[in-house]
């Protein structure tokens, strides 16, 4: 099963969430993130958080219109993204997409980063991107000319090997302090990425189809 999360960031083209929220099994809104579903009119399976930036009106629709609301006290350790994803894992989801995750709140958005090391299979998604993180090599479908970025997570990496870029490594070390891996671009139409011994983050910024969705819910499936 594959779900997706609304949390509270910024969502600039409504279109594209309207097509992307029908290609997933399970929609759970984390608090204000049902503003927005609201606005183009879809309604979560859940709704959950503390509820203090939701709108009351937000709230009575996703009530009245069947959603299960999932009430959690304002003064707790975890963000509402983070229970949001704990409950999608809670439901079985297999892979995991989170939207609203970027906007004005850099804090929200660096702990959100930090959470999917955790909940393996995880990506995050807008308009533009998508981010995620691996640990074992895999390959993708990408176009030419398309922009990559792929970053150490937490300490250096030994062995990483990066094949159909324009910039190439093979079993080099990609060091923590020095992000020479941002701003690389795919030369064909599959890359391979390999994380030697650690862990990547990687960001991809998308053509605006959908074929990303179907891969990533193949290749991230998380295994239980």
């Amino acid at each position: 099963m594959r779900s997706v999360i609304f949390a509270g960031g910024d969502y600039d083209e409504d279109d594209f969430y309207r097509n992307v929220v029908r290609r997933f099994d399970l929609k759970i809104a984390a608090d204000s993130g049902a503003n927005f579903l609201e606005r183009i009119g879809v309604i979560p399976d859940v709704l959950i958080g503390d509820m203090d930036s939701i709108e009351e009106n937000t709230f009575d629709s996703c009530k009245t219109n069947g959603a299960e609301i999932i009430k959690l006290p304002v003064e707790k350790d975890e963000i509402d993204t983070e229970l949001a994803l704990s409950e999608a894992e809670k439901r079985g989801s297999d892979v995991t997409f989170v939207a609203g995750a970027f906007g004005n709140r850099l804090d929200q958005t660096f702990g959100v980063f930090r959470l999917m090391e955790r909940f393996k299979g995880s990506v995050l998604f807008n308009e533009r991107l998508y981010a995620f993180v691996i640990n074992a090599p895999l390959i993708l479908e990408s176009n030419p000319g398309e922009l990559w970025s792929i970053i150490p997570l937490k300490k250096d990496v030994r062995e990483v090997s990066l094949h159909g870029f324009k910039y190439e490594l093979e079993r080099k070390i990609m060091e923590y302090l020095r992000p020479y891996g941002i701003s690389n671009e795919s030369t064909g139409y599959e890359v391979s990425i390999d994380p030697g011994d650690g862990t990547l983050l990687i960001f991809r910024y998308h053509s605006g189809l959908f074929k990303w969705v179907d891969e990533l819910s193949i290749k991230l499936k998380r295994k239980r």
